[in-house]
């Protein structure tokens, strides 16, 4: 069995450009969820005691569907506009090895995960 792929990024942000950053990054999301078979859920965290800093991580049905939606013009140019807010970003692809839950994840409802979903064909 292969293990589930994420992509992972850290993102360090040209000061006052933290709003734009945000806007363009859900923009980046929001089309990747659209236009990306294989996408499930994105999330972006921002690093309390470092505000410049910003975490996101995707999680994916498999390392071809990276790959593609990668390949495509519409990232590149999404990645081009988000790189003029940036002091560095640093890309990574990852491999789940365990997952812990509190509840069932079922349990924890979001808006996000119900509408990729849905895309998805997955309730």
């Amino acid at each position: 069995m292969m293990a589930q792929p994420y992509t992972y990024g850290v993102w360090i942000v040209k000061p006052g450009r933290e709003a734009d950053f945000v806007a363009g990054w859900r923009e980046l999301a929001e089309w990747t969820a659209a236009t990306s078979p294989g996408a499930r859920i994105c999330r972006l965290l921002q690093d309390e005691d470092q505000p410049l800093r910003f975490i996101s991580i995707g999680s994916w049905d498999d390392k071809d569907a990276i790959a593609s939606s990668r390949s495509q013009l519409g990232f590149q140019e999404r990645i081009a506009k988000l790189r003029e807010t940036l002091e560095t970003f640093t890309p990574a692809n990852l491999d789940l090895r365990a997952e812990v839950a509190a509840a069932p994840l079922s349990a924890t409802p979001s808006p996000w995960v119900d509408h990729v979903e849905r895309r998805h064909g997955r309730t």
